[in-house]
């Protein structure tokens, strides 16, 4: 009787780490950071599923940083506006507590920082591990 309990335990501890449960209650940051052209500025707001941050304006290589406890659920999403008429917007994912997300998209939990870029063209995301960046949203009009 006891060695099956032992072999449950032993299962159930392998099957959570599988999955993305693991993630809560750890610490990770967003970073967004303004390299608009011309010294344009860039407006953010950022909102998770019951909160929502004060609308910012960057200046040319500033950055908007916002620290989040990971809960199992977590969900930031942002919207962004380019100055200086701020009509081009995009709107999009900036973190989703899955390991894929953070794995493929922010490049890991080390550093744990999912940064993304504001350039001319859209937004881009730094891969980690490797430093390099990635357009993934272009800008609506």
């Amino acid at each position: 009787m006891i060695e099956k309990i032992i072999v449950y335990c032993l299962l159930f501890a392998f099957s959570i780490q599988r999955t993305d449960s693991i993630l809560a209650f750890r610490r990770f940051n967003i970073e967004i950071s303004n390299h608009l052209e011309g010294n344009k500025q860039l407006m953010v707001q950022c909102r998770s599923g019951v909160n929502s941050t004060q609308v910012v304006f960057l200046a040319f290589s500033g950055v908007f940083k916002f620290p989040i406890i990971l809960d199992f659920k977590t969900l930031i999403w942002c919207n962004l506006w380019k100055g200086p008429d701020f009509k081009q917007h995009v709107s999009f994912d900036a973190f989703v507590e899955k390991e894929s997300f953070i794995h493929d998209v922010c490049g890991s939990m080390k550093p744990n920082v999912c940064f993304w870029q504001a350039q001319d063209d859209g937004i881009w995301v730094r891969n980690n591990p490797t430093g390099a960046l990635k357009l993934m949203h272009k800008w609506n009009t």
